[in-house]
């Protein structure tokens, strides 16, 4: 799938929206974390890029968000809109046991994964994604706080 990845059918989009549609998809579906929306009082958030694959990215960072965190804690993810400059960021923090700093460098190399099942493409196929819409992915990590996952893209709002 990685190497077969279709070129993108990007369009003009709400990001917001397109949050809110999969926040709202794992909400109903997963009973490890519950989900926090803050939208800074955005009401619209147009980027151009490819729904679908937008869609896959989010799957992908919520589903690595939720398997994050262990199984003795409470979880939650919190998933924040915001405005800077000429871009929108979407920041997605669960409360899981972080990123060992041993690995921190490998997290978007193909085929690398630190879980039993998968394939570790996951984080790979989210950084062609973000990067095929002119966006950028990023971290921070915290040992048994947990992380955040970063992604901007250009507004097309002025």
């Amino acid at each position: 799938d990685f190497a077969k990845m279709p070129k993108p059918d990007n369009e003009g989009m709400d990001l917001r929206d397109l949050a809110l549609n999969a926040i709202n998809l794992f909400s109903e579906t997963s009973e490890r974390a519950v989900f926090h929306f803050h939208d800074n009082n955005l009401k619209k958030a147009w980027i151009w890029a490819d729904k679908e694959q937008l869609l896959r990215v989010f799957n992908n960072l919520f589903r690595n968000a939720i398997q994050a965190i262990p199984e003795f804690r409470e979880g939650r993810v919190d998933v924040t809109l915001s405005r800077q400059n000429h871009s929108f960021i979407v920041a997605v923090k669960d409360n899981g046991s972080g990123i060992d700093p041993e690995v921190i460098d490998k997290i978007f190399v193909p085929n690398f994964t630190t879980k039993t099942a998968g394939m570790g493409l996951g984080l790979a196929m989210t950084k062609n994604i973000v990067e095929s819409s002119n966006g950028r992915i990023w971290f921070e990590t915290a040992k048994d706080k947990g992380s955040t996952f970063y992604i901007s893209f250009p507004s097309l709002e002025e």
